[in-house]
């Protein structure tokens, strides 16, 4: 067969590998990423990603895999069939690894689901590891999501005078449109964080009623 040929199932096969290999890797930076309120508020990002792009790829990447998985059987379900009938003649030589491999999954499972030690040690080493991103700094939003709050909704919020607020954000070079635009639509505007917008806010004595 000439090499210049397409040849479906190298494609899907390749194919399931490297989803399932970029699936571990997203897979793991959430497991590690700050909580969302964090991350969305100092707008982190690893490999100049955002923890929202490091989700979408993971979702969506996850969609792939099943979906080529689908079509990695179909190519192989005459290989797959013969080999379990092949293991059925020899009197399902296969059925202590089977018995095994299915307890393994159902007490990894209802462990993590009932909290049981290691499992609960592991999710508290990732929340661990979600704080360690910001130990010792205050990076809290005032409130959940105010990143997404117009500028005249946050300032009611919190108290602050709404003019004041739209003056420090101007003279500051992140000059806002109208009041409705988010502390998130300004800082991705200008490549900065909606912490960093909001703290020179609140440095500024003319936002305080």
């Amino acid at each position: 067969m000439s090499p210049s040929i397409f040849r479906p199932r190298n494609f899907i096969t390749l194919l399931v590998t490297f989803s399932g290999l970029i699936m571990t890797v997203s897979g793991f930076v959430l497991y590690v990423v700050p909580e969302g309120r964090v991350a969305y508020w100092t707008d982190w990002r690893l490999l100049g990603l955002s923890k929202q792009a490091w989700g979408s790829i993971h979702t969506n990447l996850s969609f792939l895999f099943f979906l080529v998985l689908a079509f990695h059987l179909y190519y192989n379900w005459r290989v797959l069939m013969a080999y379990l009938k092949d293991r059925l003649r020899q009197q399902f030589t296969l059925r202590r690894e089977l018995v095994a491999a299915l307890a393994l999954g159902l007490v990894v499972v209802g462990g993590s689901a009932a909290q049981w030690p290691p499992f609960l040690q592991v999710m508290e080493l990732g929340a661990a590891a979600k704080k360690a991103w910001y130990a010792g700094e205050d990076v809290q939003p005032p409130f959940p999501h105010a990143e997404l709050m117009p500028l005249a909704e946050l300032a009611r919020r919190i108290d602050l005078n709404l003019p004041g607020v739209l003056d420090v954000l101007a003279e500051e070079g992140y000059a806002a449109e109208s009041s409705e635009v988010t502390l998130k639509d300004l800082a991705q505007r200008h490549g900065a964080s909606p912490m960093q917008l909001f703290e020179m806010i609140m440095a500024d004595d003319r936002v305080y009623r």
